[in-house]
């Protein structure tokens, strides 16, 4: 598949997911269990009451990036297995490329998408072309230094739509 990022000022969007794009009851998602069940469109409960909820508006801005041609990605420190089968129960993991679940530093997980966006589809992206998003001040650090353009969930954004009024 090809994409074309003619609309947007970035190709890549990378975004952690734990109280960045969701919000989970017992800190990290790795500890909501199955069996699960949907109690909302965007909340999901687990085993023992726990649960994870897509922050409002995050549906449309999946949408809004995708319809844009936008490579959408997640580097988020938390177990690859578990995580991808919430994010396939809630229906979403298929909006995200080359995802990057693994307890490395932000930008080594980033610079792996890249290698892997390139390798599978031909296609160069810069530092400079990449837009992160995390709630951790530490990690947005990290990003910036290495070139890219990074925005703290809570200070320089506080929303989904404040990110999609960013980029139109």
């Amino acid at each position: 598949m090809t994409k074309s990022s003619s609309t947007l000022r970035y190709k890549l969007f990378v975004f952690d997911l734990d109280e960045t794009l969701w919000t989970v009851s017992g800190g990290l998602c790795n500890l909501v269990e199955e069996p699960f069940r949907m109690e909302t469109e965007d909340r999901l409960m687990g085993q023992k009451g726990l649960w994870v909820e897509l922050f409002p508006g995050v549906r449309k801005l999946l949408t809004f990036l995708r319809d844009r041609g936008g490579y959408v990605s997640l580097a988020s420190r938390n177990d690859a297995e578990p995580t991808m089968r919430l994010l396939d129960f809630m229906g979403i993991a298929e909006d995200f490329v080359h995802p990057q679940l693994c307890w490395k530093p932000k930008e080594e997980s980033i610079k792996k998408i890249i290698r892997e966006i390139q390798k599978r589809e031909k296609v160069l992206i810069a530092p400079a072309e990449v837009l992160f998003v995390d709630d951790w001040p530490e990690n947005i650090a990290a990003v910036r230094r290495w070139g890219a353009t990074a925005l703290l969930f809570g200070q320089d954004i506080h929303s989904a739509d404040d990110l999609i009024q960013i980029l139109e």
